[in-house]
């Protein structure tokens, strides 16, 4: 049993395939073109707008790890890079990869990481498995905002196993104190913080997927996930080396 650090990317289902009154839903009240496109671009927040891209996976002792993607075609890679080996492999269907995902993390880890993944990444990865008819293996969403957990059994209040978000974690569960000691940092500042390389140093971030998925720059997506998880890795070493009590 071990622990699984993992990070996702997402990107705007296409707009025509909504039908007309979804299309104006989505662009009520939007009074600009602009504005229009923005709202447009929003699809990439939410699993009933959006699509995963990429799903990047690490095991935290061994340093190995994985990075599912959608491309035009499948294959599959092994990359030893910086002290970590990563298999980058690529599918043409959305439900495959989920479904791969789901199968991989089944009963496996005693513990897992994110990054903002109890807001974001756990939600959209179960909502968008469930509108792609695919069952997740495991409640990501189970527990409280004080009790994070993975899975679910009848032995357990809340069941699964321990889900460290360290976004959280770092703000002490709070993030309200817009200037103060509990204030909320993206990713990229607390690596930078602890001395860590930031994941964005590369020349690509979250903002940028949707541009290189319609690109087809699909492999260069799979590893800027990677080294969010890297770095989300490396910052998991270091809350549980200093904070956790």
């Amino acid at each position: 049993m071990q622990t699984l650090i993992f990070d996702i990317e997402t990107v705007p289902l296409e707009f025509h395939t909504f039908d007309e009154i979804q299309q104006e839903y989505l662009l009520r009240g939007a009074s600009s073109e602009e504005e229009r496109e923005q709202r447009k671009g929003y699809g990439a927040l939410n699993p009933l707008t959006g699509k995963v891209v990429c799903i990047g996976t690490l095991v935290h002792e061994t340093q190995k790890g994985s990075a599912l993607f959608l491309s035009t075609e499948n294959c599959e890679e092994v990359v030893d890079h910086e002290g970590a080996t990563i298999r980058y492999k690529s599918f043409t269907d959305e439900a495959t990869l989920l479904k791969h995902f789901w199968n991989g993390i089944d009963g496996k880890f005693n513990a897992v990481v994110s990054f903002n993944g109890r807001n974001f990444d756990c939600p959209f990865l179960m909502l968008r498995s469930a509108v792609l008819g695919v069952r997740p293996s495991v409640n990501m969403m189970a527990g409280t905002k004080w009790e994070f957990k993975v899975g679910g059994n009848s032995n357990d209040r809340y069941g699964g196993v321990e889900h460290i978000d360290l976004q959280d974690k770092l703000c002490f569960n709070g993030g309200y104190d817009k200037f103060g000691a509990t204030r909320k940092f993206n990713l990229d500042f607390y690596t930078k913080s602890f001395g860590i390389a930031s994941p964005k140093s590369a020349g690509i971030a979250g903002d940028k997927v949707p541009s290189f998925y319609a690109e087809g720059r699909t492999r260069e997506i799979a590893e800027y996930c990677m080294r969010d998880v890297k770095a989300t890795s490396q910052l998991y070493e270091k809350w549980n080396t200093f904070l956790k009590f």
